[in-house]
């Protein structure tokens, strides 16, 4: 479910998925090969060495991008890089998004297709003429009278969003080929067409997005305003060290204590049990209103990266949490097989959105 501006050509035989958070840049380059693609270069652009300041954001909390910076930086990126391809897909943020799945009587195709219009303009608060909309059924389900509904997913995403990513690309003089909601793209790398029922906790650096997956298909999506920096800054201002030895500790130490360090847990639960509690919030809802029962929690992004995280939200949660896989679709030659452990945490939306490419 992407949005595509031009057509796609089979020839091209290598894409570029790139991931704009709040505070990073993440690139990724994949090529066709005979069985999965094949990872042939990737980047990372922090904004904590390129700015003077750590709470420094590339995309603020809205539906405004700084579209010279921003593509300036990915400029920067590309050129460091050398990516080989010039296409590019990339990924729209949650909160620059709407995004909404629907329950309604089954019915056919054709009939569906002529309802969706009317179903639009009820569920999504802006005017038809200012956003690119798409939808796709998801699945169905027996309400409480025994009635079947289908399930179908809407996505929406404002012209003027769409506008200013094409500026930020052509800024970094890449072909943005379409653009995709990053909730999907993270799905399609983790989860594939797995049938297992999971909920996907992507802890970025500002935010946090937590989503229900289910046959492949996302069936639900919340984003909530805390992510990895607030633990990091916790870290930092209750030790008194430097944000970059405070981000060391959480990756080296997290909640596996020990030494002088012992404390470092006690700073870091009360932010992760927030994390936690919406988690737990969004699988008792997908059970009630959506009639799925996820069997586990995959965890991603680079918050995840916090020692023992696993293990603690396991205890917490009464459900197997296991650390996401952004390359398991992805066949990496042995050169960058030591890269694989960051990367298949940190870089799952840009891969999702390389393998969308490629299929």
């Amino acid at each position: 479910m992407a949005f595509d501006f031009i057509k796609r050509a089979f020839s091209v035989r290598s894409y570029i998925g790139v991931d704009i958070g709040t505070t990073s840049i993440k690139a990724i380059e994949l090529s066709r090969s005979n069985a999965n693609p094949r990872l042939t270069n990737y980047g990372v652009l922090e904004t904590v060495p390129v700015f003077e300041r750590a709470n420094s954001v590339i995309q603020a909390n809205s539906l405004r991008i700084s579209e010279k910076e921003a593509g300036e930086l990915l400029k920067t990126l590309v050129s460091r890089t050398r990516f080989s391809a010039t296409n590019a897909i990339a990924s729209i943020p949650s909160f620059a998004s709407f995004t909404t799945m629907i329950e309604i009587p089954d019915m056919p195709q054709e009939e569906t297709e002529k309802a969706m219009p009317f179903q639009i303009k009820q569920n999504i608060p802006l005017p038809l003429s200012e956003i690119a909309v798409d939808w796709v059924r998801v699945g169905q389900r027996d309400d409480a009278n025994g009635f079947v509904k289908q399930q179908v997913l809407i996505i929406a995403i404002p012209n003027e969003t769409i506008a200013r990513f094409k500026t930020v690309f052509k800024i970094a003089g890449l072909s943005l080929r379409a653009l995709e909601v990053e909730t999907l793209s993270c799905a399609r790398a983790l989860v594939g067409t797995d049938q297992t029922p999971t909920i996907v906790v992507d802890i970025g650096a500002r935010s946090s997005n937590i989503s229900v997956i289910e046959k492949g298909f996302l069936k639900s999506n919340l984003q909530i305003d805390y992510g990895g920096d607030a633990i990091t800054d916790a870290i930092a201002n209750g030790l008194s060290v430097s944000y970059k030895r405070a981000e060391e500790l959480k990756r080296r130490i997290g909640m596996l204590g020990g030494g002088g360090e012992f404390e470092l847990s006690t700073l870091e639960i009360p932010f992760i049990d927030v994390i936690l509690n919406e988690v737990q919030d969004v699988r008792q809802k997908a059970v009630a209103a959506l009639g799925v029962s996820p069997e586990r929690v995959m965890l991603v992004g680079g918050g995840a990266n916090l020692a023992g995280i696993e293990t603690y939200a396991e205890q917490r949660l009464g459900i197997a949490v296991v650390p996401g896989n952004g390359l398991l679709y992805v066949d990496v030659p042995q050169e960058l097989a030591v890269m694989v452990p960051e990367l298949k945490t940190r870089f799952s939306v840009a891969a999702g959105l390389a393998i969308k490419s490629l299929l």
